[in-house]
């Protein structure tokens, strides 16, 4: 039985500016574990937006991999 994709593939695309910023916090007292701030962003450049304009006049973009940014607090006990 093959595997799942995520666990033999390499799923980060890697077009555009690829930053990934992880920072830990300070403990909170009485609390176990580390607790630690992330922040991904992805294809900031916006590099591989082909713009083509529909017959209406209105413009559509075809990505490969879309801008985004993500972030969130990771708790490791």
């Amino acid at each position: 039985m093959p595997e799942h994709m995520s666990l033999n593939e390499q799923v980060n695309q890697t077009t555009g500016w690829n930053i990934t910023i992880r920072q830990p916090l300070p403990m909170i007292p009485g609390l176990p574990g580390r607790l630690e701030a992330t922040t991904e962003m992805r294809n900031l450049l916006a590099q591989g937006y082909r713009p083509f304009l529909s017959p209406d006049g209105r413009t559509l973009y075809l990505v490969q991999s879309a801008r985004a940014v993500r972030g969130g607090l990771a708790f490791t006990f």
